[in-house]
């Protein structure tokens, strides 16, 4: 029972994240069409504003990563899904779901996973 409790502050936590990156999304498009009604300037001012619009891009698509992967947690939840190991079937540790709230692996199944893409990527280095 109380792993159910401390799934359902996980979803708070999940929801919040979800509302911040949607509000931060927000207010950044609004302030691009701020910046899109400016005067003209100079050359430096309209490279200034290009680099803003790639960052703010980049950070988009990392944020829309991220919301996809809260979405896939929550529908986890929802199906009763939530905090078990993708590979292993194992109950992930509640402290791993509150440090990382999307996680779909437990630290063992993770850490193989990463050895080997280590691996792979160094055999694929080595052979170019």
């Amino acid at each position: 029972m109380a792993r159910a409790k401390e799934i359902q502050n996980i979803k708070k936590i999940l929801l919040n994240m979800k509302n911040e990156i949607m509000e931060n999304l927000k207010e950044r498009m609004k302030s691009a069409d701020i910046s899109d009604q400016r005067e003209i300037g100079d050359v430096f001012d309209d490279a200034d504003l290009e680099q803003s619009r790639e960052f703010n891009l980049l950070l988009t698509t990392r944020e829309k990563e991220k919301l996809e992967q809260i979405d896939a947690a929550l529908t986890r939840m929802e199906a009763g899904e939530y905090g078990i190991c993708e590979e292993c079937g194992e109950q992930i540790p509640i402290g791993r779901l509150k440090a990382m709230p999307f996680a779909t692996l437990c630290v063992k199944c993770k850490s193989k996973k990463e050895s080997l893409e280590g691996y792979t990527t160094a055999l694929r280095e080595e052979k170019a």
